[in-house]
């Protein structure tokens, strides 16, 4: 995916190759709305930022990614030194989410 620098850069990358007239339709606009977007002369309410947002975000992505492929993503962007206290923090939600995820499943198992 390139870098998008630009709300009509985001705009344009959402498009995908997209007539403006068929992606004005699907934003329910007017496809001098999409034209003045892309070339910056108007700017595009909030919800149109959002979901060219997800459009960008999702393309190419046909599946949900695994447990595994999600904590390689989280080593990877908190393998900065400075990021600390945030791996600490994120252990101990970790650790937190397991001893209750443990307790309810030993519970669980207890009274049948």
């Amino acid at each position: 995916m390139a870098i998008v620098n630009s709300v009509g850069e985001l705009i344009r990358a959402a498009r995908n190759e997209r007539s403006q007239k068929d992606f004005a339709d699907l934003l329910g606009v007017k496809q001098s709305s999409v034209s003045r977007y892309e070339s910056g002369k108007a700017s595009p309410p909030i919800s149109v930022i959002e979901y060219c947002m997800r459009l960008v975000h999702t393309a190419g992505s046909d599946a949900t990614p695994t447990a595994e492929q999600l904590a390689d993503r989280v080593r990877v962007a908190l393998a900065d030194p400075g990021l600390g206290p945030m791996r600490l923090a994120l252990s101990r939600l970790v650790d937190a989410f397991v001893s209750e995820h443990t307790q309810t499943h030993t519970a669980g198992t207890a009274s049948q």
